[in-house]
């Protein structure tokens, strides 16, 4: 009888070095799973997609909030270069604070407007801008002059509100509850407006994290420079300031 010729068998799924001989049975190798594997496999998928929905659904109105503190601290900084290029008063108006912020289960409140004077000093009249208005050279279609992050509202920012602020007497006349800014860029509100830091804060504050008895805000301290900090109760800190002149414009005009 003829010696077996051996060799070694590659096979297309893998690489098999093992000696084969013709005229011998070769064993196939398994490249399946069993259906036990699979549930396993399945089972694991679900627990980790579970996980990590929990902790995006909790994580996501902090960013919410995040973001809305940029928007705003680019809004004010867009009306204090509206202000310098224009030699005229611009404002940011607070429309709508949310009284029950500390409620976790009212519904989240907050509207702002962004506006120009008719004049560089003691305006009469101020003009909303428009939703596409690009109000800080950067052809930014999605400038809006009107933000309304409530409930229900066109930039709705869930779980996100804006807290009350305090008094803002303004300067001159029908200046309430504004923040306005000169033609040399600085806030011209009167020092009442400025609290002890020498500021005036607007606080964004996430509701979602008070139903796990947490105190997440977010603070934006304008100082009458034109400086804005952004101070967050449980991150990370920024600060933006801007390049301003010595000479400071008199506030109540």
């Amino acid at each position: 009888m003829a010696k077996p010729v051996c060799f070694l068998l590659y096979t297309r799924r893998r690489l098999v070095l093992r000696p084969t001989c013709l005229g011998s049975t070769v064993r196939r190798s398994r490249n399946g799973f069993t259906l036990i594997e699979l549930a396993a496999v399945m089972a694991l998928i679900t627990v980790l997609a579970a996980i990590g929905y929990g902790s995006l659904h909790s994580m996501m109105p902090r960013y919410r909030m995040i973001q809305t503190a940029k928007e705003l601290r680019a809004d004010l900084m867009a009306l204090r270069m509206t202000a310098i290029e224009n030699n005229r008063q611009a404002r940011l108006l607070l429309v709508d604070a949310d009284s029950d912020w500390q409620d976790p289960g009212s519904p989240n409140v907050g509207k702002w407007k962004l506006q120009l004077g008719n004049k560089s000093l003691r305006s009469s009249s101020w003009d909303t801008f428009p939703q596409d208005a690009d109000i800080d050279g950067t052809d930014d279609s999605s400038a809006r002059g009107t933000v309304e992050i409530s409930k229900g509202g066109e930039d709705e920012m869930k779980s996100v509100s804006m807290a009350p602020w305090d008094t803002l007497l303004g300067p001159g006349l029908n200046n309430s509850d504004a923040i306005v800014f000169g033609p040399r860029g600085h806030v011209i509100n009167p020092a009442t407006d400025f609290g002890e830091d020498g500021t005036i804060t607007l606080t964004l504050v996430n509701k979602r994290a008070l139903l796990d008895g947490s105190d997440d805000t977010v603070s934006l301290k304008v100082a009458r420079s034109g400086m804005i900090r952004m101070v967050s109760s449980i991150g990370k800190n920024e600060t933006l300031e801007f390049s301003t002149d010595e000479v400071t414009t008199a506030g109540g005009s």
